[in-house]
């Protein structure tokens, strides 16, 4: 959850937490004073305080679930994909 997106200071006092969903809260929420503790000691500042900035999920990388949503993926990145799926005479399945 922490690595998705990383934490991040805004001034001197408000530690930012970007979170996906609810639920994500919920777990830091329940992590918060051993974090904050080693926080707050670590960076020398007794007043740090948490506040959580949701993301949207189009934000992330998109997920290709579906053989045509892989495939519109890979012509994105490789628009080439195109012309040699056309000259092969390929069809998606």
């Amino acid at each position: 959850m922490l690595t998705a997106h990383s934490p991040r200071l805004k001034g001197t006092q408000v530690v930012v937490f970007p979170l996906q969903n609810e639920t994500q809260e919920v777990e830091l929420l329940k992590e918060k004073t051993p974090l904050f503790n080693y926080l707050r000691r670590e960076l020398k500042n007794a007043g740090l305080r948490l506040e959580i900035e949701y993301v949207r999920e189009g934000t992330g990388p998109q997920k290709a679930f579906t053989v045509a949503d892989k495939y519109k993926l890979l012509a994105e990145k490789n628009p080439v994909l195109n012309k040699l799926k056309d000259a092969l005479n390929l069809d998606l399945e």
